[in-house]
């Protein structure tokens, strides 16, 4: 019962995907792409197909989200953003105006003079490790910070109904030209040792907010090659999505990539959702 072997999150995740009709051959690419041996992965999928009752549990669980019924949210501190697209799955809001031309200036202004290289996790150690698939220079701000920090931090917290006590520190990024993150995915995957100490600390990452700080002149987007949509960089927009499905379990479509940066300069600040008190 090969089934039974993998995370829960991944045995809800084939159970759903073989029940929207999905093929095999897209599945396994899915779970292969993810650190899964082929033998695994492939009896799993059998397993479900042969009618295998997948047993943990489906109970639906808060995650962050948006009041996607308008085509404009009006924030607690009274700015007012605009929602331009939506998906439901992967759940995914493009929104304009989420930041002004003056907080975008500001927020580069802050982080200029401490960028350093910026770093991934280690999937085996859960350490922060140099890595050629990242090349951006970045610099993060604790909560409340700055007043501007603070002032974006509720915001974002009103927008998708998520408390701010729940999110880790605004992450700013540079990349010039040629920089880029190849495709990954934000969520702790559990198929990886090094997972393990950041969940334990606040839980697993539930959202990802990428705000726009600068316009691009070509390239620099950011795109999610499961679905075939890509987003450009507009000063002051923002990309909201969740890395967890309605049940809690990590989204594989979720996957995403800062596109190269073919000319100009892109900045942008990230703000990860965390499942408990970070």
């Amino acid at each position: 019962m090969s089934l039974k072997l993998l995370p829960k999150e991944w045995q809800i995740w084939l159970h759903d995907n073989v029940a929207k009709g999905c093929s095999d051959n897209s599945i396994l690419t899915l779970m292969l792409k993810n650190g899964f041996k082929l033998p695994i992965a492939t009896k799993a999928l059998e397993d479900v197909r042969l009618g295998e009752v997948v047993v943990a549990s489906r109970t639906e669980q808060a995650r962050p989200s948006v009041a996607i019924e308008r085509n404009s949210i009006v924030c607690e501190d009274g700015h007012e953003v605009r929602v331009l697209t939506h998906m439901k799955a992967p759940y995914t809001v493009y929104f304009e105006h989420v930041l002004t031309d003056a907080e975008c200036d500001e927020m580069v202004a802050l982080s200029d003079s401490q960028l350093k290289d910026s770093t991934v996790v280690d999937m085996a150690l859960g350490t922060s490790v140099a890595h050629a698939h990242r090349t951006s220079t970045g610099c993060s701000f604790k909560r409340a910070e700055w007043p501007l920090v603070d002032r974006i931090e509720q915001r974002l917290a009103s927008l998708v109904n998520w408390p701010v006590a729940q999110g880790e520190g605004l992450q700013i990024l540079r990349y010039e030209q040629g920089g880029e993150y190849r495709a990954h995915h934000d969520y702790f995957d559990p198929a990886y040792s090094g997972s393990q100490k950041h969940v334990e600390q606040a839980g697993q990452r539930v959202g990802t907010v990428i705000m726009y700080l600068s316009d691009v002149d070509e390239g620099g987007g950011t795109s999610m090659p499961n679905i075939g949509f890509e987003v450009r960089p507009r000063k002051g927009s923002a990309l909201f999505f969740c890395n967890v499905d309605e049940y809690g379990a990590i989204d594989p479509m979720t996957l995403h990539a800062g596109v190269p940066v073919v000319k100009g300069v892109k900045y942008i600040a990230t703000k990860w959702l965390r499942e408990r008190e970070f």
